[in-house]
């Protein structure tokens, strides 16, 4: 007999589970979504939780460690998602569940026409070092500034979408430029100003009771290379811990100048997760 999904709230007894609370650092993203009225929470009250955005199609899924060995529970995980419909969809789950779950996800899906698009692995980095607004180099020149992108300000508006431009074939925007320039928007962003012209920037959200995401690190291409992006990791993790909150960002692994900055700032691999992009063949 299949496994029976059914929605929950942030209250469900699963967030009180000993594994989850010590796992939960890996999915910053349900922890912060648990009160958010564009998530909704699936789960069978055991051993998986799914998050379903309703926005941008992101499916988040935790397991328990037990489900490794557990092919049944995997197929009806895999089943559950195949019969959302969802048209495009980008799945996180845990590094060590990957395999057995990519191969029975593509199995369960050929009979309504689903690819495997892309996969690859996430590293979770957790921020461990001390203030570090004190380092020499990171200081601000005369003509640099950091200010708070204000989403109904004109002048903020154009700054962005004028730094997106410069990024957007980089960034394989072309068909969502518009739409991804609005989240950037509508995120806590933090420009790095020089000579009047946004060169760089960090966008921060996804907050819970110990964590908050760096969300993105951004400089353009001319002006990397330069420090703008170590600059601006710096004050990005300097305004988390004026919150009293612990820095956490996601990275591709095989992204080696932001492994490189990660480490340079003082943060450290918690875990990893793995990516799997699927969507409609049709």
């Amino acid at each position: 007999m299949a496994t029976k999904f059914d929605i929950i709230t942030g209250n469900d007894t699963i967030f009180n589970n000993k594994e989850y609370i010590t796992d939960s650092i890996i999915f910053n993203t349900i922890e912060s979504a648990r009160n958010e009225s564009e998530y909704t929470m699936y789960s069978d009250h055991k051993n998986v939780i799914i998050l379903t955005a309703k926005k941008g199609h992101k499916v988040w899924l935790w397991t328990s460690s037990s489900i490794k060995d557990d092919t049944n529970k995997l197929i009806d995980i895999c089943r559950f998602l195949r019969d959302c419909k969802i048209p495009k969809a980008e799945i996180y789950l845990k590094q060590d569940v990957a395999g057995n779950f990519s191969d029975l996800y593509a199995l369960t899906t050929l009979e309504i026409n689903y690819v495997v698009k892309d996969e690859f692995s996430l590293a979770v980095y957790t921020y461990s070092g001390e203030e570090i607004s004190n380092i020499p180099g990171i200081a601000l020149e005369n003509d640099e500034k950091i200010i708070l992108i204000n989403k109904n300000n004109p002048q903020h508006i154009k700054l962005v979408t004028d730094f997106y431009t410069q990024l957007k074939d980089e960034f394989r925007w072309n068909d969502k430029f518009e739409r991804k320039v609005n989240e950037y928007l509508d995120m806590e962003l933090y420009a790095f100003i020089k000579d009047g012209r946004m060169i760089a920037n960090a966008a921060i959200g996804g907050k819970t009771e110990q964590y908050l995401r760096i969300r993105s690190i951004a400089v353009l291409p001319n002006e990397r290379k330069k420090g703008y992006g170590y600059k601006m990791c710096v004050f990005a993790v300097n305004k988390i811990k004026e919150r009293d909150l612990t820095p956490i960002l996601y990275t591709h692994i095989g992204n080696a100048s932001a492994v490189a900055l990660w480490g340079k700032s003082g943060f450290n691999v918690k875990d990893k997760l793995y990516l799997l992009k699927i969507e409609n063949n049709e």
